[in-house]
């Protein structure tokens, strides 16, 4: 006998027929729907099986078709049309209203955020899917140790308790590092506070230790102007990770969608520049050095200040070296690289400008014997807090670093310099590259 869910409209367990209207309103419920309809209709063939309700099968010109199949086709179109009607009431019901997924996924969107990483859970999954619903691109994580590493403000988001401590650790790293990125923590219920919630752990003040901005909504309403603060504070001035704590009952809680007032897309980091008179005096301690030498920074990279600073380079053939993270602002095979040579360069050095690098260990903190006693720093940052750290810089230079080099540009481009490329100090540098090379090569080939 045959199977009276099949005949010439298809199999009823693969094809389900729904109305353009449905596809549109029901969106990411779309899968779910067309499964309870295929549930239904199998539902329905074994009702009308037991019933004995044999089908008679009469012969079309399309094919073998039963008076069961009529009946599925009808159940169909009836049940399509049911759903139909649901979805239109559930519209009309919930309009003017908007829970707080969704709002916290449109002011995302407001802020220019394209990115989310995470691992979904309870109860952030609901933002995870509104936001994709408007487009932004959501990434998934294995831990939230690895979610933090971006070079873009993006969103981090995490289950509250064991997931908020995991990605603690990349909070520290992305401000330790001047990351810009923002952590939404999902959290206990406002009713459950202090009363052993699920996972309930004190976020907000644990994220203070490791970002420039920690804060939890008292209402759903407030939550566009925080995260506006959050996104704006997170690339302005040394960028760092900046914490929103969501209470669990903010993301399914509807609420007037007149009440919700979104904030206009932050503008970007202002473009500060330094003092004039520092600028002069900087270019002039350049020009009286014996044995320059430029250290090319995060900051740069981070400043994308990579034209102005190959074209002083290069115009005032000035050796140079990169930090770890201060990598490719400049080739390394460019000819004024000196990093093979970087030792002996630190060591020997009597100027020393740094573009956006810090005097940390990484650059031996600045101090003897990795440099000389009366080396003279001219230090070139957009933090205020670093400049003076560790060592007393000869001239500061505090603002945006791009702007900085085109300042110090304007100097040179006034008075043309360049520092001589036969000197004793390029001869030494040079012989040095040369014999560490060569060692380099023979450890190779052994």
């Amino acid at each position: 006998m045959e199977d009276p869910g099949k005949g010439a409209r298809g199999d009823w367990r693969k094809s389900v027929y729904l109305s353009p209207q449905l596809e549109r309103r029901s969106g990411p419920r779309l899968p779910l729907l067309r499964r309870r309809l295929r549930l239904r209709l199998k539902r329905s063939v074994a009702q009308s099986r037991l019933r004995g309700a044999a089908p008679q099968l009469v012969s079309s010109g399309s094919g073998l078709l039963g008076d069961s199949v009529s009946a599925c086709c009808r159940l169909r179109e009836r049940l399509g049309r049911k759903m139909e009607s649901n979805v239109a009431e559930h519209s009309a019901g919930s309009e003017g209203q908007v829970s707080g997924a969704k709002v916290i996924a449109q002011a995302l969107k407001t802020q220019g955020v394209r990115y989310m990483f995470g691992i979904v859970g309870i109860p952030v999954t609901e933002i995870a899917l509104a936001a994709q619903e408007l487009g932004i691109r959501y990434v998934g994580m294995r831990n939230e140790q690895a979610e933090q590493n971006m070079n873009r403000p993006g969103v981090c988001l995490v289950v509250s308790g064991p997931g908020l401590i995991h990605a603690l650790g990349g909070m520290a790293n992305a401000n330790m590092n001047c990351w810009p990125l923002i952590v939404i923590g999902g959290s206990s219920e406002r009713s459950q506070e202090t009363m052993g919630a699920f996972q309930e752990f004190p976020q907000v003040e644990a994220c203070r230790l490791y970002s420039k901005f920690s804060a939890r909504p008292s209402i759903i309403e407030v939550i566009p102007s925080i995260i506006e603060k959050a996104v704006r504070s997170s690339i302005y001035g040394r960028p760092g990770a900046c914490y929103v704590d969501i209470p669990a009952d903010f993301v399914s809680l509807q609420v007037n969608v007149n009440s919700i007032k979104y904030v206009e897309c932050c503008a970007p980091p202002p473009v500060c520049m330094a003092e004039a008179s520092a600028v002069r005096l900087a270019a002039s301690i350049l020009r009286g050095a014996r044995q320059p030498l430029v250290i090319v920074g995060k900051g740069a990279a981070y400043a994308r200040a990579e034209e102005g600073i190959r074209r002083l380079v290069e115009q005032c053939r000035l050796p140079f070296l990169p930090t770890p993270m201060g990598k490719g602002v400049i080739p390394d095979n460019h000819p004024n690289s000196v990093a093979a040579a970087r030792s002996r360069a630190l060591q020997s050095a009597d100027v020393i400008v740094l573009f956006g690098a810090r005097l940390n260990w990484i650059l031996h903190f600045g101090l003897p014997p990795r440099y000389q006693p009366d080396v003279k720093f001219i230090q070139v940052d957009i933090c205020a807090e670093e400049l003076g750290n560790n060592v007393r810089p000869a001239v500061t230079l505090l603002g945006d670093i791009n702007a900085v080099t085109e300042q110090l540009l304007e100097q040179f481009d006034k008075t043309p310099w360049q520092y001589p490329p036969e000197s004793k100090w390029w001869k030494t540098l040079r012989e040095k590259m040369k014999s560490n090379e060569a060692v380099s090569k023979a450890r190779r080939t052994h």
